[in-house]
């Protein structure tokens, strides 16, 4: 990676040598780079002694250049290297501000100077992953109905991701990496079609007697908590290399609601705070206040990993803060082999976001082990919008490795790049070095990535922003989409053209704001679908179909030439079902 991003940048080839062939120190008639742990590295005194999983090193010292990492020594995170690599491109102007050719920024020149510089980091999370969006069910349903075939997916997605020099994965090159090497996740799918017939006492109780569908436990019955340990003592048993493994519990579906066993409810905590449960199996849907149930779950929890740790004492159990238990416990202590995932965080709300924060610090005293599983990166996954909370995240972000964040594991990367792409970059540069300014980050990708409207277009990301953020404060339930006025797009818009005309000069720049400019013409287009959806009186047949045509039109014309632009078939899964509500029925 390094030698082709050097050959893109001067046209030059440099020579590689094993150390075998290097004689003698590196002299000022003969640079040398250093590339990864060696004899001569420790000699001329660079090294990564010390360092932890991922640690990099990346140094300039006259006229050596080296570039280490603890790979071998690491195994949880042995891509330290190609960090040091990364860092050393980016100390020379290289830049990967979203995937494929667009979004590289690469210098060129024929001589390369470099200045004497140090970088040594090890980052301060083991485990840094964002979860990406490729081809799913879900997916092949937006497919079908812009009348594209898997085929024509796979071709966009990889020919949209090609770049000149040979590149990482877009988000290793972030710095995003690691693993705890311990598995999550809804870890009782199987448990239904397993035992409902034979124990069917062993599933959710429902306030009409049955005994629900399988994807809700009754967290009491002993039998059924026996079992579950078996089953995770012969999991770890068959996979010795895993830390941990999962008793998160499913996430349900809307036909099952957690159990009403009154040894079940008799380990709930009473308390002023309130759930909101659900009753389907009743002739009519019924919702009804409830205590959290985090202590039974808890409790459930605790007599499971009890059992686990008898067996594999040094290995952890996976649960989840979420749903109906995303409060912390009241009364009951964690086992000290439980691993919290947190997931109970987004930026749509600012009420909720206060709550979840509150409850984050609950959960960070309770627990040993604690990561951060959240869904916040999902906003907009049904419509594309430009939902920007940077800011935000870097605040609660940092708040969350000062108080014992592990890891990561955020859901998901939608590839709205468009529209989105500065939520991504900032959320990934952010785990590698979480005490960066955020500010900076900012300014950096606009100077970079859009030269001469560095200013007009870090105006534009801040519009955007402040649009979802002043939408969290509403109690609207379409706030966020309402944000977007004629006067707001109107605005939008104006800078757009003032970036286009500031960077007439500069192709490049002039392209990436071309690229997000796409997304704003999304962003009018489904705000005008949005708002039929949203009119207290049926809207003109002829209004409807000019803008849902037009709007089809768009996406089809973004996967064609932009793919990268908006991800438009998960936009279609999420949304496309709704317009049948208004009579539409796109053209074939």
């Amino acid at each position: 990676m390094l030698q082709s991003h050097l050959q893109q940048i001067t046209g030059t080839t440099l020579p590689t040598l094993p150390e075998s062939k290097v004689a003698g120190e590196p002299t000022e008639q003969r640079p040398f780079v250093l590339l990864g742990e060696s004899a001569l590295a420790h000699q001329l005194g660079f090294s990564t002694e010390g360092m932890g999983p991922g640690g990099m090193h990346a140094e300039v010292r006259g006229h050596v250049l080296a570039l280490l990492g603890t790979d071998t020594k690491t195994m949880s995170d042995y891509w330290g290297t190609l960090y040091a690599t990364v860092r050393f491109l980016e100390q020379i102007g290289v830049r990967y501000l979203w995937p494929g050719e667009l979004g590289k920024v690469v210098p060129h020149s024929p001589t390369l100077t470099v200045a004497d510089f140090k970088s040594r980091i090890t980052p301060q999370l083991i485990q840094r992953h964002v979860r990406t969006s490729g081809y799913n069910p879900r997916v092949q349903i937006g497919l079908d109905r812009l009348h594209l075939t898997r085929k024509e997916f796979d071709e966009a997605l990889r020919d949209s991701v090609k770049t000149t020099a040979d590149t990482c994965d877009w988000f290793q090159w972030q710095g995003l990496g690691g693993t705890m090497n311990i598995t999550g996740g809804h870890a009782f799918g199987e448990l239904w079609a397993k035992y409902g017939k034979d124990h069917p006492e062993w599933f959710a109780l429902q306030p009409d007697g049955s005994r629900g569908d399988g994807s809700r436990l009754c967290t009491s019955n002993q039998d059924l908590i026996a079992e579950i340990a078996r089953l995770k003592v012969e999991e770890l048993d068959k996979n010795p290399q895993l830390l941990g493994v999962s008793i998160c519990p499913n996430d349900g579906s809307r036909g099952a609601t957690f159990c009403t066993d009154p040894n079940c409810e008799a380990l709930d905590v009473p308390t002023d705070r309130k759930v909101k449960l659900w009753d389907f199996s009743g002739k009519q849907a019924r919702y009804f206040d409830h205590v959290p149930l985090t202590d039974r779950m808890v409790w459930f929890w605790d007599a499971i990993a009890e059992q686990v740790v008898k067996v594999h004492p040094d290995k952890f159990l996976t649960v989840d803060a979420y749903s109906a238990y995303a409060s912390p416990p009241i009364e009951r202590k964690l086992h000290p082999n439980l691993v919290v995932r947190f997931a109970a965080l987004d930026y749509h709300s600012e009420t909720e976001r206060e709550q979840a924060l509150h409850d984050w610090d609950g959960w960070a005293k309770a627990a040993r082990h604690i990561y951060y599983r959240s869904n916040f990166m999902l906003a907009g996954r049904r419509n594309g919008l430009p939902l920007v909370y940077v800011h935000r995240f870097a605040e609660d972000f940092r708040h969350f490795v000062a108080t014992g964040m592990m890891g990561t594991d955020l859901d998901s990367c939608m590839a709205n790049w468009a529209t989105q792409g500065l939520n991504y970059y900032v959320v990934s540069r952010l785990h590698f070095d979480p005490q960066q300014n955020v500010d900076a980050l900012i300014d950096d990708y606009c100077r970079v990535g859009f030269g001469p409207a560095a200013l007009t277009m870090r105006r534009y990301f801040d519009e955007l922003e402040s649009v979802y953020s002043h939408a969290a404060q509403s109690t609207e339930p379409h706030g966020e989409v309402a944000g977007f006025s004629d006067e707001l797009l109107g605005h939008l818009h104006r800078l757009l053209d003032d970036a286009r005309n500031e960077t007439a000069n500069s192709t490049e720049a002039h392209k990436r704001v071309e690229f997000v400019g796409l997304g704003l013409r999304w962003t009018e287009i489904e705000i005008q679908a949005q708002r039929l959806l949203a009119a207290p009186e049926k809207p003109d047949a002829a209004a409807v179909k000019r803008i849902l045509d037009d709007r089809m039109a768009l996406m089809r014309e973004i996967f064609k030439t932009a793919p990268l632009a908006l991800n438009v078939t998960a936009i279609s899964w999420g949304e496309d079902a709704n317009w049948a509500r208004l009579g539409y029925a796109p053209a074939p």
